[in-house]
């Protein structure tokens, strides 16, 4: 994956958890934007088996570091 793909894509993927769990007006509101901020950082930058598709597989991985 050619790294401006990946920054877009990461991009998207922010805005995506955005919906899902900030605070104000998530879906599950669980979160304030740091802290889904540090939740996806720890979630891509952890060893893995498969590749990073920015689904909801991986929105529900981020969901796991923000519930621990």
């Amino acid at each position: 994956m050619k790294i401006p793909i990946f920054i877009q894509l990461l991009e998207e993927f922010k805005t995506y958890c955005y919906e899902f769990y900030n605070n104000e007006t998530g879906i599950y509101p669980i979160a304030t934007k740091e802290e889904i901020d540090n939740a996806i950082f720890k979630y891509i930058t952890r060893e893995r088996s498969i590749e990073l598709q920015f689904d909801s597989i991986d929105r529900e991985g981020v969901r796991s570091f923000l519930n621990k």
